[in-house]
């Protein structure tokens, strides 16, 4: 039986609206990915560093420094209503990146989209963990996770046609604000289904949270943070390795549709179809393909599993990824994008899932939130603004994005290979100590 609190239809219908909503928070941030030439023109012809920020640090700054207090919050209240206001106010933010026509204003408004999107990790991963035994949770951690790719499909395959439309078709007007670009159009577009997403999400049961080791609601930061330094190296190596992983990735998901368009001459619909295609068969895939197989192999008494799994992806990424953006044909490229899609979309799911395997119930809405962190800030904050330092302060040139992506495809992805192959033995010990929490004395 897969929970006692709900039957399997329901959770797996749970876990479709989670899935959604996740869906729906990638394509509201990831949307600015495909409309960067328009972007840079109509707000005054700023460079690819600048408009970096706009899709990174903007957006990440505040989705990292509010991810914690968002933990906070969902080791102690109810979850399925933080992550349904944090729907709602996310949704009106994308909506109000429409309305704007100046650089800090855009700036401002991706910040406020930020600050909605926190809420939405540790208190959807701290709930899955509450459905779900173990066994069953990196399955429905991996559908859940394979929302980026679905998302960035998304908005791929329709934004990119959506922007090539509006950009043919007379600038719309709207009655009593005036004129809008093509860019806010699509903004508005994306934001508005979000807000049936937030109403979707409130028809949701909030599950009575299991694993626990105290009665108590919720532990001080001070405890997490023993927690965690009773496992450093393990918490240490995995971070480190995903930080890799994660930066190469957001890099990649950034500047992909950009480096076709300049360097093949390919339109945002071509490869929006192509590369969001690609994005949504294979990421699905490699989602719950991962999750799957790394249950059954949990099952057959391999515990680490999970984070093995993410170790042999990374290695495959280092001779594919950095192909991708060095060879010639476009289509070989192309073919290419399949592995790496597929390698790509295991390690966020099962790295969610590791972790909680070796935190008490008590620690997990705080646990995700400091991963969060960890990885976003550091990682998604400054991936989009990698490959544009490259090119525009080292390569000097537009048309060297691919040498920048290629470049920083071999160092993140050899990182987070090493990273990971020697956090796989701290993660078996974790594993052994997960029911071992000791808590400090209360101060």
């Amino acid at each position: 039986m897969v929970s006692e609190q709900f039957s399997r239809g329901y959770l797996w219908y749970a876990v479709g609206v989670l899935t959604v909503a996740s869906t729906f928070s990638i394509i509201d941030r990831q949307i600015l990915n495909v409309m960067i030439g328009p972007v840079k023109r109509d707000l005054g012809g700023i460079s690819d560093f600048q408009v970096s920020l706009i899709m990174g640090f903007a957006f990440t700054f505040m989705y990292s420094v509010l991810s914690y207090p968002a933990g906070w919050l969902a080791d102690r209240y109810n979850r399925r209503n933080l992550m349904a206001g944090g729907i709602a106010a996310w949704s009106l933010l994308t909506m109000i990146c429409g309305m704007v026509s100046q650089y800090w204003h855009l700036f401002w408004a991706r910040m406020g989209v930020g600050v909605g999107e926190a809420t939405l990790g540790p208190a959807a991963n701290s709930s899955l963990a509450d459905y779900f035994p173990a066994d069953r949770l990196p399955l429905a951690i991996g559908i859940v996770s394979s929302a980026p790719f679905v998302g960035q499909g998304l908005a791929n395959i329709a934004g990119g046609p959506l922007i090539d439309y509006l950009e043919a078709t007379p600038n719309f007007v709207l009655p009593g604000w005036g004129e809008l670009y093509s860019w806010q159009i699509v903004f508005i577009v994306v934001g508005a289904p979000g807000l049936l997403v937030a109403l979707a999400m409130m028809g949701l049961r909030e599950p009575a949270r299991r694993g626990k080791v105290t009665d108590e609601v919720g532990v001080p930061l001070s405890e997490v943070w023993a927690f965690v330094r009773q496992r450093w190296a393990f918490f240490a190596l995995v971070f480190a390795g995903y930080l890799g992983l994660a930066t190469q990735g957001w890099s990649l998901f950034s500047w992909i549709v950009e480096y076709y368009v300049r360097n093949h001459g390919w339109t945002r619909a071509e490869i929006g179809l192509t590369y969001g295609s690609i994005a949504m068969v294979v990421g699905i895939m490699g989602s719950v393909i991962g999750g799957l197989w790394a249950g059954s192999l949990m099952r057959r008494n391999v515990p680490d599993a999970t984070l093995r799994l993410v170790t042999y992806g990374s290695i495959v990424l280092i001779p594919t990824a950095t192909a991708l953006t060095l060879v010639p044909n476009p289509y070989v490229g192309i073919v290419l994008l399949i592995p790496v899609t597929f390698c790509m979309a295991m390690p966020p799911g099962l790295i969610m899932a590791s972790l909680q395997a070796v935190a008490p119930n008590e620690l997990r809405g705080q646990m995700v939130a400091l991963y969060l962190i960890a990885v976003n800030f550091l990682a998604y904050t400054f991936a989009p603004s990698l490959p544009a330092l490259l090119s525009d302060f080292v390569f000097e040139s537009e048309l060297a994005l691919g040498k920048s992506i290629s470049l920083l495809a071999v160092i993140n992805y050899t990182l987070a290979s090493v990273c990971l192959y020697l956090g796989l033995k701290h993660y078996r010990r974790a594993l052994t100590q997960a029911s071992d929490w000791a808590r400090i004395p209360a101060a």
